[in-house]
């Protein structure tokens, strides 16, 4: 005897979520192994600060140039690579199946990922730990020519190749993320409207300007066959090619590095060095920063409630930042008077670009948020706090890519303060905003306290603009950065001009800035440790925000109003001030594609 089940049609509309648990669960831990990164570096910026605040002897062995050497190197490659990295894995693996509705090509790619990553940046910190201290920015020769002439080298050829081999390793998971990337963006075998949607464009070439942004440089007539990607996967496929261009120079540095640990002999000067390495180290400040940006361009309307007047709005900054978050590398080599003049003017020219891309989006986003039912919430106040890190820190970037300035500015303090009001006061901000977001949702956790979100966000806000803005003050009285002892007997300005009293203050924002995380970190814990509940996804667009709306009055007539409009109140019709958010019974015209 055999029973056949019958299918209702509802059935057949149940579709598989793209964002599978697998994902989920890899998502989180590259989310939370990068926040345990970001802490570690902090903690040890602040044996950087006591250090320059005259407090060396309170810390003992760890209170010495060679361990300020180590601690430069660690700290910064801490938060460039060891924190970066791992949280932009983790938001654009959680990008492409929430926003583009794609399952991951190949989910199972993930623990190499991550095997591969944090293998070879824990590598890379127990140099550190073992001696090596050339600065996170390792310029040759300093990696192999350490230490006072005629003293001791603190650190041997084998903790440099333990550092090489670590970075070799740990970029080596980028060109698997890139693969996973682009296999998702552009492979054919989804079955959705990228591909098969009748009436547009869906060969490669098309996929490909509508993933970059493109566009929306392009006729009317072209464009409106062409499907764009969602902002934030344009985002997403823009910072995978900018740093999958740099990469291959840069591996080509790591691995010369490594040879000459093993005594075996070098094949690039110096010079060709620093450009291997500036040619990845200024994308990888945009890695993380660009699919924050298309987090902007999600999450913002949703806030305000309102979408962008033109879609080409959204889309018109990615192709110049796409060009010009490489091209502009050679403003780090300014006071390099044998670097190319061709490449000098081109670095000079792509800052302004860079600028030129950030303000169409900086000024886009706050026109969204102007007069609009902005909903400050804890996300949104981070949000809105980061544009303000990233504006300011922009500011500077430009004055910094200008060679007539660079001279004066370039190893001063004002560089320190320009990459902390864009990583600490834009980049990180930005980061916590869309973690908060996003957490209940890949954890079916709720957060266990506001008010210790609240806190959170005003401490880290205040100390993070505080110690940014001391370093500009530092930097504008000329403090050399990169520098163990800032203050020097034998150049009495270092004394008069009082560089102490700013150094101070820089220890006070960063003990804050330290003391703001441990509300972070509790509320994170509680949260972790908390029941598992039901959570409603997060809307991916605002087409998706449900927003009630009143049910339209019925139509009656004047000779019998006043008895019609009383029966239509006895079986509940349309009831004043029931329209759903921000609406009441006099509510005027709304503004252009504005929802209230």
């Amino acid at each position: 005897m055999s029973t056949s089940i019958q299918s209702s049609p509802t059935d057949k509309l149940v579709v598989e979520d793209p964002m599978t648990p697998y994902t989920k669960k890899w998502v989180r831990r590259f989310l939370y192994f990068a926040f345990l990164n970001f802490i570690i570096a902090g903690a040890l910026a602040l044996f950087m600060r006591t250090d320059q605040a005259g407090s060396a002897s309170d810390i003992g062995p760890l209170g010495t140039a060679q361990v300020f050497g180590q601690l430069l190197t660690a700290h910064g490659l801490g938060m460039f690579v060891g924190w970066q990295f791992p949280f932009t894995y983790g938001l654009v693996m959680f990008i492409f199946p929430k926003y583009m509705k794609r399952k991951l090509y190949n989910e199972k790619l993930l623990p190499i990922i991550f095997t591969l990553f944090f293998a070879g940046f824990y590598m890379v910190w127990l140099s550190t730990a073992l001696g090596f201290g050339p600065g996170w920015y390792f310029l040759f020769p300093l990696p192999f020519q350490a230490g006072p002439v005629g003293g001791i080298i603190p650190w041997g050829d084998m903790q440099a190749l333990l550092f090489f081999a670590g970075m070799i390793i740990a970029n080596s998971s980028l060109f698997v993320f890139a693969y996973e990337v682009f296999a998702t963006a552009y492979s054919s075998k989804y079955k959705d409207d990228y591909n098969n949607k009748p009436g547009m464009n869906t060969s490669m070439s098309a996929k490909f300007a509508g993933s970059i942004g493109f566009t929306s440089y392009m006729p009317k007539l072209v464009r409106t066959r062409i499907l764009n990607y969602p902002p934030a996967v344009v985002a997403a496929v823009v910072t995978t090619i900018d740093m999958i261009i740099s990469a291959p120079p840069f591996t080509v540095l790591l691995a010369d590095g490594a040879l000459v640990s093993m005594h075996d002999p070098g094949f690039l000067n110096n010079l060709i060095a620093k450009n291997f390495l500036w040619i990845n180290y200024h994308p990888i400040v945009y890695f993380a920063f660009f699919p924050l940006i298309g987090m902007y361009y999600t999450l913002i309307p949703i806030f305000s409630k309102r979408s962008f007047s033109s879609e080409r709005w959204l889309y018109a900054a990615w192709p110049l930042l796409l060009i010009s978050a490489v091209g502009v590398y050679s403003h780090h080599l300014f006071l390099d008077t044998s670097q190319p003049y061709i490449l000098q003017l081109t670095a000079q020219n792509m800052s302004m670009l860079v600028s030129f891309g950030s303000g169409i989006s900086v000024f886009t986003l706050m026109a969204l948020i102007w007069r609009s039912k902005y909903e400050y919430s804890l996300s949104a106040k981070f949000l809105v706090a980061s544009i303000f890190g990233w504006v300011i820190g922009g500011i500077m970037g430009t004055e910094q890519g200008n060679a007539a300035f660079d001279i004066y500015l370039h190893n001063t303090y004002t560089v320190v303060s320009h990459f902390h009001f864009n990583g600490l006061d834009g980049i990180i901000l930005a980061a916590f905003g869309v973690f908060y977001y996003i957490l209940p949702e890949i954890s079916g956790k709720q957060w266990y306290s506001k008010t210790l979100g609240e806190i959170h966000f005003w401490t880290t806000c205040i100390g993070g603009f505080g110690l940014a803005f001391d370093f500009a003050a530092m930097g504008y009285l000329g403090v050399g950065r990169r520098q163990f002892q800032p203050i020097n007997s034998l150049l009495p300005f270092t004394i008069t001009l009082n560089y102490q009293l700013y150094l101070d203050l820089a220890l006070f924002f960063a003990l804050f800035v330290a003391a703001a995380q441990i509300p972070f970190l509790w509320n994170l814990h509680r949260t972790l440790t908390g029941p598992t509940v039901k959570i409603e996804a997060t809307p991916a667009s605002l087409e998706e925000l449900r927003i009630p709306v009143a049910a339209p009055a019925p139509i009656v007539h004047a000779v019998n109003a006043r008895s019609s409009l009383n029966e239509v109140g006895s079986v509940g019709g349309a009831v004043p001030n029931s329209a759903g958010i921000g609406l009441s019974s006099t509510n005027s015209m709304p503004r252009q594609k504005e929802i209230d």
